[in-house]
């Protein structure tokens, strides 16, 4: 098999298409780009979200996960985040560590301030209410408040978790 160098660009793409078609291979179809725009403007702008919703984010290295959820007929919605905090390690992995996590957060666990899930990750779940139409700037709007309201305790929390 001999290759052929062509400077020039134009001849070399239908030498290209030529092999592709000569072998069987297809090429998938091109997307229409007008038509992804308008997708992505849809979905970031007032379109609205299909409910029930479940998205995740990282937010000041916290991992979120979140899930808007309808509340009776009257447009009214929850916002339901889990931070995950952390986990608490076996104690053959570092007994000191876990005894120090357990004795800070037993009482918040005990109060229902946090959780504790069935893998040992620290969580913590913040539900949130909120009226009216659900689309992409209204949840950044609800996410957005919410995280700065909580912004202090998350810091609180990040900080006592270092081992």
């Amino acid at each position: 098999m001999t290759a052929n160098y062509s400077p020039n660009r134009e001849t070399d793409v239908p030498a290209m298409e030529e092999k592709e078609n000569a072998v069987g291979l297809e090429k998938p179809p091109l997307p229409n780009l007008d038509h992804l725009l308008n997708d992505i403007a849809r979905q970031i702008t007032d379109s609205g979200i299909d409910i029930p919703s479940h998205f995740s984010f990282i937010w000041h290295k916290i991992h979120f996960v979140g899930q808007i959820l309808p509340q009776g007929q009257d447009n009214r919605f929850s916002l339901n985040l889990v931070a995950s905090l952390g986990y608490i390690p076996f104690s053959a992995e570092d007994k000191s560590y876990r005894k120090k996590l357990l004795d800070l957060f037993t009482p918040l666990f005990m109060s229902g301030d946090y959780t504790l899930s069935v893998n040992s990750q620290i969580q913590m779940i913040i539900l949130t209410g909120f009226v009216g139409p659900v689309n992409a700037r209204r949840l950044v709007e609800a996410i957005t408040f919410t995280l700065l309201d909580l912004q202090p305790d998350l810091t609180s929390v990040q900080a006592s978790m270092v081992a």
